[in-house]
């Protein structure tokens, strides 16, 4: 009976989401324990991570959503199964889906899926388009959530659904394995005050991820506080014009000297750590919510919006606050009373958020739970 498995994952980027993330865990995680993986990809700053790692990575237009490249990826999808003898494709995300589709079933090889997101589906041609996603041998939702939406907004039922939460590495998140010097640098290099309670909304500076709901619930919570407070947005910020009209807004309320936009970070660990509060003010539903379970890893009180993955990873009143969305009422009386009852500076909330996103999400989990996933669809 075969043992050893190899596995071609698709996906269109290897940049620094979600998705990304799990595909490099996930093939690194089949390498040691003595599989093949393949990655194959359009391109991305991880590529050359994944490289390093001694992941096999074959460079391909799978990002492309025009129909001509999407039938000739079918062929070069062929190819890469043939050449390295796949027993499993396993796409995330939908354009590639489609050639992904012709090509297990040219090749009789078993074809699944990970749904990374809630997508558009409000017509029927989005629909299904990404029904693509569930037209597989297996469908991987990474939350409760996902797999609600699934179920809800889809006449197409995959044969097998199954929940596999993202997973972060607790060995880079973790307050033990920061470095203080580094810490010390970030601050400096970033003119941080010493005493001032640090707010970190960490994400891509983007309209739904909610950088206006935090600026303007701020504006309520120094109302209402005696302590200096910061905040630090850290994320990808090429989105100029909304940069530059966050700053306006800022400067409007007189707020420019709390907020600082320290663009991407390699370093999240370090940047946690020297944070004391992480909110995560998505004004749409987060599909999982890594944010979330990175800070709870860190030990640090969250503070998320009530709807999403963060209903399933933050314990609401003990790792964190649920606010409701798009509220920056609810979100600045959620600060506030996180700041009021000392929760930011709690061993007890330390020791839970650690507890909880140690034991339900991590990267050992999901990887283990895949690699099971990949043998019940192979039938071994």
């Amino acid at each position: 009976m075969q043992s050893k498995i190899s596995v071609l994952q698709v996906i269109p980027q290897l940049d620094v989401s979600g998705a990304s993330q799990g595909c490099i865990d996930v093939a690194n995680y089949l390498i040691e324990n003595h599989h093949n993986c393949v990655v194959m990809t359009h391109s991305g700053k991880r590529v050359k991570n994944a490289k390093n790692k001694d992941i096999k990575v074959i460079i391909s237009p799978v990002h492309s959503k025009n129909p001509i490249t999407i039938f000739f990826n079918i062929f070069r999808l062929l190819q890469v199964i043939r050449d390295y003898n796949i027993d499993i494709i396993h796409v995330r995300s939908r354009a590639p889906a489609w050639s992904c589709f012709f090509a297990s079933k040219i090749s009789s090889k078993k074809f699944i899926s990970t749904f990374h997101g809630t997508y558009n589906y409000n017509n029927f041609i989005k629909k299904f388009y990404n029904s693509i996603m569930l037209r597989t041998d297996g469908t991987i939702a990474i939350s409760c959530f996902i797999e609600d939406q699934i179920k809800s907004q889809y006449s197409q039922t995959p044969k097998n659904l199954q929940v596999i939460y993202r997973g972060i590495d607790s060995k880079i998140f973790n307050s033990n394995n920061v470095n203080p010097e580094r810490i010390k640098q970030i601050k400096n290099q970033h003119s941080l005050e010493s005493d001032s309670i640090k707010i970190l909304l960490p994400g891509r500076i983007t309209g739904w991820k909610g950088h206006l709901i935090l600026v303007q619930a701020i504006a309520e919570v120094i109302k209402n506080i005696k302590n200096n407070i910061e905040v630090l947005f850290v994320g990808p910020d090429e989105n100029s014009s909304l940069k530059e009209h966050l700053k306006d807004h800022i400067q409007n309320l007189n707020m420019s000297n709390i907020f600082h936009f320290m663009g991407s970070s390699d370093e999240m660990a370090n940047i946690y750590a020297l944070s004391d509060i992480v909110v995560s003010s998505s004004t749409d539903p987060e599909a999982f919510g890594r944010i979330a379970v990175e800070a709870q890893s860190m030990g640090k009180f969250v503070v998320a919006s009530n709807h999403g993955g963060s209903t399933e990873t933050v314990i609401n009143n003990e790792t964190g606050y649920l606010y409701s969305p798009n509220d920056h009422k609810d979100l600045a009386d959620m600060i506030i009373k996180a700041i009021d009852q000392n929760k930011y500076n709690s061993k007890k909330v330390l020791e839970a958020g650690v507890k909880n996103a140690r034991e339900n999400y991590s990267v050992e989990r999901m990887c283990k739970e895949t690699l099971e996933f990949y043998k019940k669809i192979l039938g071994i």
